[in-house]
């Protein structure tokens, strides 16, 4: 325990500097702040390290397995866990019933380590099995809290089959997040083998540098050490060696340990305490709202890009937010009570908005004219809201988390927010899109999550949000407002505030169009119409290039050529009706269909082409029937 005391030793800075010579030159060099254990000989049944391929782990779920050299805890490779659409997605492999036997102990150990999402999430290493009665049952055998960006161990040395066990599957979850995680070194041996490897997360003791329990010189070395290689830049070891919590480690961190280990300072300084207001804020909502706004927050994300934002507002600098999405936002219920409240709270100088909401468009459609009706404006804060408007295949999902990387992306660096409703019925995209959010760790708000607590506890019924199946009335636009202005406050408190924010290089489905911009065929090379004549629109001039087909006898394509990736074709869509169209791109052919399940005779869209490298693409486009219709709202080009 360390004893307080009030006085505390200053000194100067031209004995600061001597002291951290003369440590620099006491203290012995190590070859780092941790070293893993080498592991010895276990009587392993399997022991996966995957430095020559993934073996026999597979995808649960949705998710997908590869091996990565990105991370590792041993050797030079990992087992890469992605494309997980719910907590249980995740890496699993069969147990052979002839080397487990139902009935019998064994110790199992799975070391993990995330990159991308919360501070902490939990970890589960869980067998399936069938029981007796043919039924699928789940047992836990280890649980573990992570700290992101550091390796950790799920182990159990003594974990008993159940006696009635088949069609055993042992795999590694999440408890309540779709994160991409890493697992390495997966060892089973017999029960009662202990098993080298991560171990828990790390306890933090101000000063404890090697986490051994005791603040001593070693400490001291190896902060200096640190110092001099810059080799800690977050997580608990930072934690640690940051003894005045300045978040950063310096020179002051050291001479301040070393004047702790000679016992002229028994206590660590004070953290410094920033002047904000709103540490201190009190919400005057009633406490079953207030529970209501708190629900909504699906993730606080990191509030670096956002906080910075509303600063410089509050400072008088210009502040300018960005509505992207459907008719939800088209609508302005919600945006427009939303923009009074931060142009009254936080904007001191000027204030603009821009709603780009366009009715019946999923984030395919927003990605294509993201540039034209948001970009362009350079928006400080970008709201996101395609939640049910969007649907499960991987066009969808790999759109929206491009629309999120490109809007991260631009040169402001605007902070992006991710808004998800649900319709009365209950249908949402919630979970791909907080897949994609939390890989980008950009704040989620979720008024599917509140709205469906709310119906449940009675605090609201639909009719109190809904004014049809989709859409709130403007009461209930009013409630979304409150949401994200609770979110704001909160996102403002000193203990939610992020110090940085670096652009994840890992995705949840995949980001490759984020480069994608509306085009007027017009203007490319060697463009021809040919049976397509222009019309005027869609959404008042929010799709402004459009080409409706015209019955001809002839059919002629529509062609142009173009370097680039590929393009998306936007298109009137609707469930019946609707014509198709072939797309032929250097002589290979793809059909689009204008017949789309859950459109509504607004724009939708398909991939027209796609390679993974920019070249020269020779474009034809024509209807496949010349008795069809098809209109073409855009193109969206992937540079």
């Amino acid at each position: 325990m360390i004893q307080k005391k009030k006085n505390r030793m200053l000194i100067s800075a031209a004995t600061a500097a001597s002291m951290c010579a003369a440590l620099i030159q006491a203290c012995p060099m190590s070859s780092g702040l941790s070293v893993k254990a080498e592991e010895k000989e276990l009587p392993a049944i399997f022991y996966d390290t995957f430095e020559s391929g993934k073996g026999d782990w597979g995808g649960r779920g949705s998710a997908s397995v590869s091996v990565s050299s990105d991370n590792s805890f041993s050797g030079s490779s990992s087992l890469y866990c992605q494309d997980r659409a719910a907590s249980w997605n995740g890496a699993s492999k069969e147990l052979d019933s002839t080397e487990f036997i139902p009935g019998q102990e064994y110790s199992f150990s799975v070391n993990v380590m995330y990159t991308s999402g919360s501070a902490e999430e939990t970890f589960k290493l869980t067998l399936q099995y069938n029981g007796a009665d043919g039924k699928a049952n789940y047992s836990n055998i280890a649980t573990v809290t992570a700290n992101k960006g550091e390796w950790v161990q799920l182990s159990n040395t003594n974990y008993q089959i159940p006696e009635d066990a088949s069609s055993m599957v042992f795999y590694v979850e999440t408890v309540d997040s779709e994160i991409s995680f890493y697992i390495d070194d997966a060892v089973a041996a017999p029960a009662g083998t202990v098993i080298t490897g991560a171990g828990g997360p790390k306890k933090v003791v101000l000063g404890d540098l090697d986490f051994d329990g005791i603040i001593d010189g070693f400490d001291t070395c190896l902060m200096k050490e640190a110092i001099i290689d810059s080799s800690i830049t977050g997580g608990s070891d930072l934690k640690a060696a940051d003894v005045n919590r300045d978040k950063k480690l310096d020179v002051a961190d050291l001479v301040l340990h070393q004047q702790f280990i000679l016992g002229d300072l028994t206590e660590w300084p004070e953290p410094p305490k920033p002047d904000n207001k709103w540490d201190d804020y009190q919400e005057t909502a009633s406490a079953g709202f207030i529970d209501f706004y708190k629900t909504s927050i699906n993730s606080m994300g990191n509030t670096y890009r956002l906080t910075s934002k509303l600063e410089a507002a509050e400072n008088g600098e210009p502040l300018t937010i960005a509505y992207l999405g459907g008719s939800i936002t088209e609508g302005t219920n919600y945006s427009k009570p939303f923009s009074k409240y931060v142009e009254q709270t936080f904007a001191k100088g000027s204030f603009k908005e821009i709603n780009a909401g366009l009715s019946g468009t999923s984030s395919v459609v927003g990605l294509v004219r993201c540039e034209d009706n948001v970009i362009k404006n350079n928006p400080d804060i970008i709201f996101l809201e395609f939640s049910v408007n969007d649907h499960e295949d991987i066009m969808y999902k790999k759109c929206f988390e491009s629309l999120i990387k490109k809007c991260l992306s631009q040169p402001n660096e605007p902070a992006v927010v991710v808004l998800i409703n649900r319709s009365k019925g209950g249908f949402s995209s919630q979970t791909q899109m907080v897949a994609a959010g939390k890989n980008f760790d950009v704040p989620i708000i979720s008024m599917a999550d509140a709205l469906t607590k709310a119906f449940n506890t009675k605090l609201l019924q639909p009719d109190d949000y809904f004014q049809d199946e989709y859409h709130p009335h403007e009461k209930g636009g009013q409630y979304v407002a409150d949401c994200l202005a609770y979110f704001f406050r909160q996102a403002m408190r000193t203990e939610n505030r992020s110090d940085s924010y670096i652009i994840p290089t890992t995705y949840a489905y995949g980001s490759e169009y984020a480069d994608c911009v509306n085009v007027d065929p017009s203007k490319l090379d060697g463009f021809n119409a040919g049976s397509f004549t222009r019309g005027n629109g869609y959404g008042q001039g929010k799709l402004p290039y459009s080409y409706n087909f015209q019955k001809n006898s002839a059919n002629n394509p529509m062609t142009f050529k173009v370097n680039a990736k590929g393009f998306i074709v936007v298109f009137t869509a609707n469930s019946t009706g609707m014509g198709n169209i072939i797309v032929t791109v250097n002589g290979k052919s793809t059909k689009i269909s204008g017949n789309k399940q859950y459109t509504w005779g607004g724009p939708d869209a398909e991939l027209g082409y796609y390679q993974d490298t920019a070249g020269d693409l020779d474009v034809s486009i024509k209807v496949e029937n010349a008795n069809s219709n098809f209109t073409i709202q855009g193109i969206g080009l992937i540079k």
